[in-house]
């Protein structure tokens, strides 16, 4: 128990009852005096004993007990007696933890209560009942003040235990939060690493075939040139195109770089993609969209966007399409886009280095490819999973 205004108050109280016992009743004898002096001293002890005690113990209120006791055999007609346990009650039921205790100190009161009763009506004769009731409702009054006033300093005690707990969260909470931007930066980065050494491997395999084969057909034109005229043009000719498809090729592969290096929202990629086939080949094209696109992971959406990338340059380059449709749909599950172009289909379906780099591209998400081809127009659907991933080897 510390020294607090309740502590002050409650030596206050001892002593001035213990005055007031002693200036009661005309002139007191030496054995009166002598109580009164010890009781006071002892309630002193007792005070500054409760405050300095380290560890919860009881020994100094129990002595309270015995002390107020003694004024009832000193000055066995007055029950302010009653009043100095209801000052110790408030400081028992302030303090006291266990209810074992509380039980034990009410059972202890009531013996000395009743037993007091009894030794008053032996000495003077008479009993007062109006008087312990109201003194004892005091005692009750006081004791259930006491308690509340425990209640609150417990509550505030675990208030401010589980603030502190709460800060602590907090600053965990905020610090995995920091840890998970870090790291969702770092795999961002990775992606994009990953991506952008794929486009290179692919401009080194694409575009170095094709510029091989260019200077093969070169050579070849160049030794026709004087003995086949007509088939040396028609040589310069294909070399024409294969450095025109090779010009695009590099062009689309370096926007691609372009955009990794400058990240945009994938639609915003998706339309700038068919705006430069429109400008560069002419095809005419339409992107649906259907759900929450930004539920799509970064590395799907790369994946994806060459995924479009290859199919509308296929069906230029070999379906000589003219109109092509992208339509992408988002939901909780999965994604699934689906490209068709009006070119020229064919019955027998031979995946090249395109399309199967394109089937790696979903297969390494999970995810599903599908062509179809017809004489109105090949299609192209890839399906990607967002919450569940299946393989399956072998079978059909």
């Amino acid at each position: 128990m510390k020294l607090t205004f309740l502590s002050i108050l409650r030596l206050v109280m001892f002593t001035m009852i213990s005055y007031i016992y002693y200036s009661s009743g005309g002139t007191p004898s030496t054995a009166q005096t002598m109580y009164v002096i010890i009781a006071g001293i002892g309630f002193i002890l007792n005070h500054f004993l409760l405050a300095s005690t380290r560890n919860q113990t009881y020994y100094p209120l129990a002595l309270d007990f015995i002390l107020i006791t003694g004024f009832v055999y000193f000055y066995p007609g007055s029950s302010l007696y009653l009043i100095l346990f209801g000052v110790n009650a408030v400081t028992l039921f302030l303090s006291a933890k266990d209810n074992r205790v509380l039980w034990g100190f009410s059972l202890t009161f009531f013996i000395i209560w009743f037993s007091s009763m009894y030794y008053t009506y032996q000495v003077t004769g008479t009993f007062s009942l109006l008087e312990n009731l109201i003194n004892f409702s005091l005692i009750v009054f006081e004791a259930v003040v006491g308690r509340l006033i425990h209640k609150l300093f417990h509550a505030r005690a675990k208030i401010e235990t589980q603030y502190g707990e709460l800060q602590e969260t907090h600053t965990a909470l905020t610090s995995a939060h920091e840890q998970l931007h870090h790291y969702s930066k770092q795999v961002e980065e990775l992606t994009l690493i990953r991506e952008r050494n794929r486009i290179s491997g692919e401009i080194h395999d694409t575009v170095g075939h094709k510029m091989t084969a260019l200077l093969v057909q070169l050579q070849v034109a160049k030794e026709l040139m004087d003995s086949h005229p007509d088939m040396s043009r028609q040589k310069m000719e294909l070399c024409e195109d294969l450095a025109r498809e090779t010009l695009q090729e590099i062009r689309l592969s370096v926007r691609t770089l372009k955009d990794h290096d400058q990240p945009q929202s994938f639609i915003t990629t998706v339309r700038k993609l068919l705006e430069d086939y429109q400008v560069m080949t002419g095809l005419v094209s339409s992107f649906t969209v259907k759900g929450d696109v930004t539920t799509i992971p970064i590395s799907i959406q790369l994946d994806l966007t060459r995924v479009i990338q290859e199919s509308i340059t296929n069906a230029v380059r070999h379906g000589e399409a003219k109109e092509c449709s992208v339509m992408l749909e988002v939901t909780e599950s999965m994604v699934e886009i689906r490209i068709q172009d009006d070119g020229k289909g064919s019955a027998d379906i031979n995946p090249g280095f395109g399309l199967k780099h394109m089937r790696d591209r979903i297969h390494e998400h999970g995810g599903t490819t599908v062509f179809e081809s017809a004489k109105e127009g090949f299609r192209v659907k890839a399906t990607v999973p967002l919450i569940e991933m299946k393989w399956q080897m072998g079978g059909s």
